[in-house]
């Protein structure tokens, strides 16, 4: 998917001047799935080993869109906590990495915390659209929103990579009968992936209208 991410982020770069902080945000989330991708492959070719890259790689995009949700969610506490999660969730991924799973294997129980905690984001702030009493006086629908958008990609790619990483985590427990499963919804990631780009492309046309 890196060239589909290319070329979504022209508009973000040509247009990056009208973008709002939370847009700004999804942008800088772009540029690291670039190389997210892009490294990945590069290292896997002449090192054999990218484990400790892609583990790295997706901890700076789970702060990326922490940082996002930081920047939209208007609880205090929630915001509070959100910020709050990032050094507990690096704490566990390094010892994941070093102890748990170790740095030969794909570290399932970290990118499964990240992804669900990502997830409970994404339904918070859901939640805090349809309770905003402010878009209701204002007559402002939730799909006219840049960050509805935004918020709907980032949690349909999610729950696509959630259950591939529980299924992964299943089987390091020894339920060899989810190989099958895991084959099955690494698929469902990868469209969920090309869904959550349209959907972050809808998002930054809604950015356009507002601005305009």
């Amino acid at each position: 998917m890196g060239g589909i991410e290319c070329l979504l982020l022209i508009p973000f770069i040509i247009h990056f001047g009208r973008l709002d902080k939370s847009s700004k945000w999804i942008f800088y989330f772009l540029i690291s799935s670039i190389v997210f991708a892009v490294g990945t492959k590069v290292i896997a070719q002449i090192w054999g080993n990218n484990l400790w890259f892609y583990h790295t790689m997706y901890f700076l995009a789970f702060v990326i869109l922490s940082l996002y949700f930081h920047a939209v969610i208007k609880y205090k506490i929630v915001r509070g906590i959100v910020l709050g999660m990032i050094f507990p969730v690096l704490a566990f991924v390094i010892l994941d990495y070093v102890k748990l799973e170790g740095p030969n294997v794909f570290n399932s129980y970290a990118t499964s915390l990240e992804t669900f905690i990502l997830m409970v984001y994404c339904a918070i702030f859901f939640y805090q659209l349809l309770r905003d009493d402010e878009l209701v006086k204002q007559s402002v629908f939730i799909n006219s929103l840049p960050d509805f958008w935004y918020n709907s990609g980032i949690f349909v790619y999610h729950c696509g990579y959630f259950l591939f990483s529980l299924a992964y985590s299943l089987m390091n427990f020894g339920y060899q009968g989810v190989k099958g499963s895991t084959r099955m919804t690494l698929a469902v990631t990868f469209i969920a992936g090309i869904i959550q780009l349209v959907l972050l492309y809808i998002g930054f046309t809604k950015v356009k209208k507002v601005r305009s």
